[in-house]
Order: structure tokens, then C-alpha cells, then sequence
């Protein structure tokens, strides 16, 4: 039998448009937009900012009234669409906002730190496999201790034309979108008197 160009086209448009309307009986996308409503479902959405950093990305917020001890329950948080910043999308900070909310504990009738945010400072020893929870002023002083030893081995006076440049490229520095420029402006001073030339902002990046 032979099959012209014309009739190959014809059966195998045919059968593309039959799986385009069939879909193989699942219709996926009503499914997926089905399941998304759910939880949201007859709650009025309340439109709010980003607090991570300056940008300024819209969010939109569902929550619903729990029991008086409980108060307000955060169901979603999402991309505003309607927003010219961000319209609809966000961040891995953005996108992990719920991770802030507090959680009602029935044990304690009390709201608690969510437990899948990380409220206290995890330190890895080289070569361990495993993170172990220390105290602020244990991470502090490490911290401290590590940057001193750190400048005074690396730290160049001059470099190989005998022009003075007072700098250490052995560290660096990658600011927060949460400080203030208050806060920024101090780890600025700090960071220049430490020598360093790597100075950079995680929101620009």
C-alpha cells in the first residue's frame, strides 16, 4: 500500500488532535486548578509586600478565622499577579514565607515557632556529616576567632609594586535584604577596615 505525503499528514494530524481532546481521558489541567482552589476556597485574599528585602514584590495572602485561642490560620501564600514588580512569581525567600508563621500547639494553648524554621545557630565541623545546635555566644567568638586569624594571615600591606593597598581578599562579604541601612551602612565601615574588596548585597544578585 502506498501512503502519499498528504495521507501521512492527514492521519497523523488526526490522531495528534485526537489526543489534544481527549487528553487520554484525564483532564490534568482541570484537575490541577481544581486541586489549588481547594484550600483556598471562598476565602478573600488580602494583598501584602515581601518583608525580605527592597524590592517591594507583591504577595497575596489566604487566611481564615481559627478558634479565639488559635486566631488567624495562614493557609497560602503566593505570588501577586497583580503586581508590576514580581507579577505572580517569587523568590526561594518569598516562596518559603509560610515557614515564618507561628503554629497553634494544642499541648501548650500556646502559638509556637514553627519547627520546620530554624530558630537556633547549627555549626558543621569540617569533616562531619551531621549539623549540631549551638549557643549565640559559642557561634559569636568562632566567628570572631576565624575572621582574625583569618586577616592576620591573609592581610596585604602592600602588594608586588610596593603600592600600599591595606586590603585582605581572603574574605568576603555577602549582606542581608533584611538589614536596615543603618545596620548596612555599619558592616560597610566594618567590612573596609578589615581590608576587604568583596563587598556584596544579596539582593543584587
Amino acid at each position: 500500500m502506498k501512503v502519499t505525503r498528504r495521507d501521512f499528514l492527514k492521519v497523523t494530524g488526526a490522531t495528534v488532535a485526537s489526543f489534544a481532546v481527549v487528553d487520554l481521558g484525564f483532564d490534568m489541567a482541570a484537575t490541577a486548578s481544581g486541586l489549588k482552589g481547594v484550600r483556598t476556597k471562598n476565602v478573600k485574599p488580602v494583598p501584602t509586600i515581601c518583608p525580605f528585602c527592597g524590592c517591594g514584590c507583591g504577595l497575596v495572602v489566604y487566611a481564615k478565622d481559627g478558634a479565639p485561642a488559635e486566631g488567624p490560620q495562614l493557609l497560602s501564600v503566593q505570588g501577586d499577579p497583580d503586581n508590576p514588580i514580581n507579577r505572580g512569581a517569587a523568590c526561594s525567600k518569598g516562596s518559603a514565607l509560610m515557614n515564618l508563621r507561628e503554629i497553634y500547639s494544642p499541648e501548650t494553648g500556646e502559638q509556637e515557632i514553627n519547627p520546620k524554621r530554624i530558630a537556633k545557630p547549627r555549626y558543621r565541623a569540617p569533616g562531619s556529616t551531621k549539623w549540631e545546635e549551638k549557643d549565640w555566644d559559642w557561634m559569636l567568638d568562632e566567628i570572631a576567632k576565624r575572621v582574625k586569624e583569618t586577616r592576620d594571615k591573609y592581610f596585604e600591606h602592600k602588594d608586588e609594586n610596593g603600592i600600599i593597598v591595606n586590603r585582605c581578599e581572603a574574605l568576603a562579604s555577602l549582606g542581608g535584604a533584611a538589614l536596615d541601612n543603618e545596620e548596612v551602612h555599619l558592616i560597610a565601615k566594618m567590612n573596609r577596615a578589615l581590608g576587604m574588596t568583596y563587598i556584596e548585597h544579596q539582593a543584587r544578585i
